[in-house]
């Protein structure tokens, strides 16, 4: 397999990695109820799930973007689409959850995460449906003997 390809499965391994950590992370707060058994700073853990997973998921999807843009990689873009759908689904999912939170623990970014990221799934996915039916043509366009 080719680089780009490896590329792709490390960026669904992160997508899933962040949707399980979000998901794990809201069943928390639902269980706390009013009464905290603990001290949570939701944004604080918000922001280290984000900066763990997420960011380098993306832009690992970004950087197999531009490496196989031109030339394009069906495998690697099929991987792109899976983890643009997984972590739109459980975007979803989190949205589901999240009235059920008690609003004490909605605050800084615990409302807004699972909309920024649901869009970035879908934009990881249109990249990786460029990629899937990208021809395959050459980076050169013929042969010096085309250059009359």
């Amino acid at each position: 397999m080719k680089l780009e390809t490896w590329i792709s499965v490390g960026s669904i391994a992160l997508s899933a990695m962040f949707v399980a950590l979000i998901l794990s992370f809201y069943n928390f707060l639902i269980s706390q109820g009013e009464n905290p058994s603990r001290i949570i700073d939701p944004a604080g853990l918000l922001v280290q799930e984000v900066a763990i997973s997420a960011a380098p998921g993306i832009v690992l999807a970004g950087v197999v973007f531009v490496m196989s843009r031109t030339t394009g990689n069906k495998p690697a873009g099929l991987l792109l689409v899976a983890s643009g759908a997984i972590m739109t689904a459980g975007m979803v999912a989190a949205l589901g959850m999240l009235p059920q939170i008690h609003p004490q623990y909605v605050q800084g970014g615990v409302g807004i995460v699972p909309y920024v990221f649901a869009a970035a799934g879908a934009g990881v996915a249109g990249l990786g449906g460029y990629l899937a039916v990208t021809s395959k043509r050459s980076r050169y366009a013929g042969n010096l003997d085309d250059l009359r």
